[in-house]
């Protein structure tokens, strides 16, 4: 941490050494495990329950996004100790800032991939009773489609403004030899992608806002649920102990996920505040860091509460041993 010459804020910084070292064990085990993921809801372990389509579209969604967040995690530590110090400063720039906007996509639609898992439990174990809750199930496949093809959306139009901005920034720096009429229109060219840019990151501070405030309301609403609707049926002697531990793992599931994206949001909404009008993390290494121990820590806890990854890693060790 520097004190910055002017005594205005402090430059908060992470090394390159230490980010290899958290992040290139996480990523390689994560790749590892969602890779070991696939492969069981390619080619189903005996023994282990059929996913549904739907379930299997969310999960499939939410493997994909934490292998591409550890691959990226991958890429910045060869970018960092390989490529920076052999290309331009400018270059190298666009190139980190383009990372780490798939990252923040990416880590955006696992969370909404989560929450969606959440609300998918609660309508297959909790009978509805009010119309509301009724409706939403009827429809929860049409919903988590458009949620699904809302965060596509958002995705494009992110990175689609990132790569403008960044073309429209690799021309201005080798607009050396232009005529001055050329060197403003890039010049407002590289305002007007300034000012698009700064509304796609409002645009994705106020969506991290809301999602951290749904994702709080509906874990709260679903957990609850979850725990009245499993003592309803203690009460009532129907509950079976297979129901019961079905409905423990899933709370479980939905707390720890819960904590995971609730501390990864708040970690990256002050770093992208801070790094957008500070001197903090002006590299991104610490954005990337919190990013990838919120992707491992999903991983985990998927590999613990599904099912069908348990009994695939079962499976493994009976066989080896």
């Amino acid at each position: 941490m520097d004190y910055n010459s002017s005594g205005s804020y402090f430059l908060i910084s992470m090394s390159a050494k230490s980010f290899a070292a958290v992040n290139v064990p996480l990523s390689a085990t994560g790749i590892l495990l969602n890779v070991f993921f696939v492969f069981c809801m390619i080619f189903p372990p005996q023994g282990a329950e059929l996913l549904k389509p739907l379930l299997k579209v969310l999960l499939g969604s939410l493997v994909g996004c934490n292998t591409a967040i550890h691959v990226c995690g991958c890429l910045i530590v060869y970018y960092v100790f390989v490529i920076h110090d052999v290309i331009l400063d400018w270059l190298a720039l666009v190139i980190s800032g383009l990372i780490v906007n798939v990252m923040m996509y990416t880590m955006m639609t696992s969370v909404t991939c989560c929450q969606w898992m959440n609300m998918f439990y609660f309508c297959q174990i909790v009978p509805p009773q009010h119309p509301f809750f009724i409706w939403f199930k009827k429809n929860i496949r049409a919903l988590i489609y458009s949620g699904l093809i809302f965060n596509v959306v958002l995705y494009v139009f992110g990175m689609t403004a990132d790569v403008a901005y960044a073309i429209v920034q690799v021309k201005f720096y080798n607009a050396d030899n232009v005529s001055s009429a050329m060197r403003n229109e890039l010049v407002n060219s590289v305002a007007l992608n300034h000012d698009i840019k700064l509304v796609n990151f409002l645009s994705r501070v106020l969506l991290f806002l809301l999602s951290v405030c749904v994702m709080l309301v509906s874990s709260f609403a679903t957990v609850l649920y979850l725990w009245r609707h499993m003592k309803n049926l203690e009460e009532s002697g129907v509950s079976s102990p297979r129901l019961q531990r079905q409905i423990k793992v899933i709370i479980t599931s939905i707390l720890i996920q819960a904590t995971l994206n609730f501390l990864c949001s708040v970690g990256v909404l002050i770093d992208e505040i801070l790094s957008e009008y500070t001197g903090v993390d002006s590299d991104g290494l610490i954005l990337f860091t919190i990013i990838s121990l919120y992707s491992f820590g999903t991983t985990i806890n998927m590999g613990i509460t599904q099912s069908l990854f348990r009994q695939g890693a079962v499976n493994v060790l009976q066989k080896l041993q």
